[in-house]
């Protein structure tokens, strides 16, 4: 290793390796001594050597500290006083020289690296100041007021070396760090220069003095120059410059080939070019050496103290004499790395919003205020088979577009689509569009104008949504409800049909069954005509009742008014037994009447309420099995609160599906439609009642109904006003 690349390499000895080494010496010194006086040692190097933010939170441990070392001190006055005194002595001298070596210094202190020290009492600031170039070494004056500009134009932390004035007289060196003075959006690593080193040759200079001192004014301003012959050969490089890529100006110019640079030959700045672009700057460098052509690129070179490439921007212009003739040539370079790193960030950010834009399965595009196409999605274009050059030929993506709405909505697109561009409006709307397999899917679109600062509308964000599987799936719900319908009216006539014959065919089974007696009490020898004419009387209520359902039925089709009057629940009840005796008689089954005295007159339509007692009767004696020795039926007809409670029992087998027991068409017997209990239920309901069914004891079923008294009775008021 050489003597430079041992100083460059000194240089950029880390602050953490300074740290952990006084570190381990206080923990030796502590464990010697059984002293807190040795963790000294890594507290001042951490006001030293490093930044406010850490000695802050270093003074605001030390702070914690010590109250805790106080509190307890007060807690326990005997006990462990002694080294609680000696710790909280050791963290007072710990937090003042915390405080006078690291917050009694400048943001970016000047730090001394060997011999010597600042003046006593007086801090200097590390920019170009006159008072602080006053301090500096002539020959350090330009390296230390240029480190700021290198700092701002690459973005990258500038650590040099500089002389300064001592006290005694005599100089001494320091490191100056001098940051861009903006956020950078990527952790950048310090820049450190090695000026003092014996870099440049000035008698290598020759003709090209102009190219030099051109190359120190640009230098001065942003930080870097450098000048070279007509030949490739470097007759001046900052020394930021040299350091950075480790070479002197003798190594730089090294002849690698036998031939001259210009004929194809290299130099040995060949060694700091990544080898992926040395042969291109190279041909470029040459044709602009022998051109005079003004020289311009990008590449990347290897910087010593980590091994890595960074990236460069160069510019470089001949000098010419009087005569027109190049006698040198003055450049500048500016590290971009910082630009390129964001720049690949950005576009590796940009990527995957591309993808993700891709990924989603909606047509995405972007419209200029011409409403001419500067973005569209991958789904859109391979939806309408376009190519990636659709910016280049806008006119004929539009008109494939446009090609491809359905002729049906065509017309009512472009109505919409011209309003909302006249007026500035937002845009929604669905139609058909044709993809490239040639079949029309609904689209559901969403367009939405961006304007400026002052209004005016600069671009239209268009999104479109494939509901196509919606719109078909709402067609054939549609469809659906429409068969549903037709089959609930179906469902509805049948229902009705088998409720007038349930209905009518129970006052003309009464009928029939009354006129047979009768014919059998007149067949007698001699006739028996009492017995005939309470068969005729039967007849004739059995035919009124008949006559009634027909009336009722014809007035609910006719939308007739209600035919509620008020009415005696027991006379209904004694009615019901007697149109159901003659079954009852047949059938062997005895029936107990109970009903409470002074029971109001309640609003009834006094045949459906009849119907709905007869119909619950018939049941109970149906369901009781012929062989029963129990074969009696029960009415319980008292008041519960404001209701009038009317319970029908049998001592037959029950029930045995109650949550079904009332549904239309649901049935236990073999002839039966399921019609009875449901139309019992609703005749119930209509009057504001309740039906259910219970377990009758010691056997059998029990259909209790209720019919509201108060509210009846208001309705009954209403409907007699």
């Amino acid at each position: 290793m050489t003597n430079d690349e041992a100083m460059t390499k000194n240089i950029a000895f880390p602050r953490m390796a300074i740290l952990v080494a006084f570190s381990v010496a206080g923990g030796l010194l502590f464990w010697l001594t059984s002293s807190p006086i040795g963790l000294l040692l890594p507290i001042v190097v951490l006001a030293h050597r490093f930044n406010r933010n850490v000695v802050f939170i270093t003074c605001s441990i030390l702070s914690i500290a010590l109250l805790l070392a106080l509190a307890a001190a007060l807690v326990n006055p005997i006990g462990i006083r002694p080294i609680l005194v000696s710790w909280g002595t050791f963290l007072v001298v710990a937090l003042g020289c915390v405080f006078v070596l690291g917050f009694n210094r400048p943001r970016h202190a000047a730090f001394p690296i060997a011999g010597g020290s600042p003046s006593v009492g007086e801090q200097h600031p590390p920019g170009p100041t006159e008072q602080f170039l006053s301090l500096v070494h002539p020959d350090d004056r330009d390296v230390a007021s240029q480190a700021s500009s290198r700092a701002f134009w690459s973005g990258f932390p500038q650590i040099v070396r500089y002389r300064r004035l001592q006290p005694d007289g005599s100089y001494a060196w320091y490191e100056l760090r001098a940051d861009p003075g903006y956020a950078i959006a990527d952790d950048t690593p310090a820049k450190i220069s090695a000026q003092h080193l014996p870099w440049s040759i000035t008698s290598a200079i020759g003709e090209t003095a102009e190219a030099a001192r051109t190359a120190l004014v640009l230098e001065t301003i942003f930080g870097t120059g450098w000048a070279m012959d007509t030949t490739g050969r470097f007759t001046y490089a900052t020394p930021n410059a040299q350091t950075t890529i480790g070479q002197t100006l003798q190594e730089m110019n090294e002849q690698l080939t036998d031939q001259d640079f210009l004929d194809g030959g290299d130099l040995g700045w060949k060694y700091i070019f990544h080898p992926d672009e040395y042969e291109r700057v190279a041909a470029s460098l040459r044709h602009s050496l022998q051109t005079g052509d003004h020289w311009n690129n990008e590449y990347r070179l290897r910087r010593v103290s980590t091994g890595e490439y960074g990236w460069h921007r160069v510019a470089m212009r001949p000098t010419r004499d009087r005569e027109g003739r190049i006698t040198g040539w003055y450049g500048m370079s500016i590290d971009i790395t910082v630009y390129k790193q964001t720049e690949a960030a950005l576009r590796v950010r940009e990527q995957e919003l591309s993808q993700l834009v891709n990924m989603v399965p909606v047509h995405i595009m972007r419209l200029s205020d011409e409403r001419k196409p500067t973005f569209l999605s991958k789904a859109t274009l391979d939806y309408f088979a376009l190519d990636d050059q659709y910016t280049e030929h806008s006119e004929a993506t539009l008109a494939a577009m446009r090609s491809a709405i359905h002729p049906d909505d065509a017309v009512r697109l472009t109505s919409a689509l011209r309003q909302g561009a006249e007026r500035g409006d937002r845009i929604a709307i669905r139609y058909r569009v044709r993809g490239a397999d040639g079949v029309f899917r609904w689209m559901d679109s969403r367009a939405e104008p961006i304007r400026d600062a002052s209004g005016i509308i600069v671009e239209w964000y268009a999104v479109s949504l494939d509901v196509n599987d919606q719109v078909l799936a709402q067609e054939e719900l549609r469809l659906a409800y429409e068969d549903l319908a037709k089959a609930t009216q179906a469902a509805n006539l049948a229902e009705l049909s088998a409720s007038i014959a349930h209905e009518v065919a129970q006052p003309l089974a009464a009928l029939l069954s009354s006129s047979d007696a009768c014919k059998q009490w007149l067949s007698l020898d001699p006739p028996n005509l009492d017995r005939a004419q309470q068969a005729l009387q039967r007849i004739i209520r059995s035919g009124n009742a008949a006559t009634d359902i027909v009336s009722r039925i014809r007035a609910l089709f006719a939308q007739s008014t209600d035919t509620r009057e008020p009415s005696d629940i027991r006379r209904i009840v004694s009615e019901a037994s007697d149109l159901t005796a003659e079954e009852r008689l047949r059938h062997g089954v005895t029936l107990d009447v109970e009903i409470d005295r002074d029971l109001p007159t309640l609003q009834l339509d006094r045949v459906q309420i009849q119907q709905a007692i007869i119909n619950l009767m018939k049941n109970g004696i149906e369901a009781i099995d012929p062989k029963s020795n129990t074969r009696s039926l029960g009415i319980r007809v008292n008041r519960v609160d404001d209701k009038v409670q009317v319970a029908i029992s049998d001592s037959g087998s029950g029930v045995e599906v109650p949550s079904k027991i009332f549904e239309p068409f649901y049935t236990t017997k073999g002839q039966g439609m399921g019609m009875g209990l449901a139309i019992c239920r609703s005749i119930i309901t209509s009057h504001g009642g309740r039906l259910w069914v219970e377990r009758n004891e010691p056997r059998g079923a029990k259909f209790i109904f209720t019919l509201p008294i108060a509210e009846l009775q208001t309705r009954g008021q209403a409907n007699t006003v």
